[in-house]
């Protein structure tokens, strides 16, 4: 649309560029005739005026006076037709150019329509366009945040599970070392007593004086 607009308003241009030197051409024709006309009129009257001198010196003047009288009437009617031709012709070439002013303004107001248009389907579209890119990096935005979020969440839970074992496994460790502590108290209080029977069974086998008792464990 928009280029055949602007071959429109170049076609109206070169049509308007031609007319014009075309009119100029045709008035300055007409300037011609015209001064063609006046001179022919003032060189008839001039003769006219001479055939009047010339038919007073006639026996038949009034004969004489008519005739010429009909000739410069027939000469000034023919002028008057051109005149009035030249008249036709300059109101048509004027109304012609008018008609062209007309025309080249509506296609000028049509092109500038066109090109507001044209301006603001653009502006629409790249604001369409910026629009979708928003709502595009918005939506990014959102996932690469939900993405992170379920990464923290995968981190703390793993973090929560490693402290936990971490735990169990301390708690393990330390009942084992009571354990072996209790194993080892006992094994020692075991060996304590064995020791202790062992004794009292000597004792009894030979009455000597006891000998002292070994210390506890602690």
């Amino acid at each position: 649309m928009n280029r055949f607009l602007v071959a429109m308003v170049f076609i109206a241009s070169c049509a308007a560029a031609a007319g014009q030197t075309a009119t100029i051409s045709a008035d300055q024709a007409a300037d011609a005739e015209r001064a063609a006309i006046s001179a022919e009129r003032s060189r008839s009257e001039a003769d006219y005026l001479q055939e009047q001198k010339a038919c007073y010196q006639k026996f038949a003047v009034n004969d004489c006076l008519r005739a010429a009288g009909a000739r410069q009437r027939k000469i000034l009617a023919d002028l008057r037709r051109r005149e009035i031709a030249l008249n036709d012709a300059q109101r048509k070439r004027q109304a012609a150019q008018q008609a062209r002013a007309r025309q080249e303004k509506a296609a000028a107001e049509q092109q500038k329509q066109a090109d507001r248009q044209g301006e603001d389907q653009r502006a629409r579209a790249a604001q369409d366009v910026q629009q979708r890119q928003d709502r595009a990096a918005s939506s990014a935005s959102d996932r690469a945040k939900a993405a992170a979020g379920e990464s923290k969440n995968v981190q703390d839970a793993k973090a929560r599970e490693q402290r936990h074992l971490d735990e169990t496994a301390s708690q393990a460790s330390k009942a084992a070392a009571a354990a072996k502590q209790r194993a080892e108290y006992d094994e020692k209080i075991k060996a304590a007593a064995e020791r202790k029977a062992e004794l009292e069974r000597r004792r009894q086998e030979n009455p000597k004086p006891p000998a002292n008792p070994l210390p506890m464990p602690p």
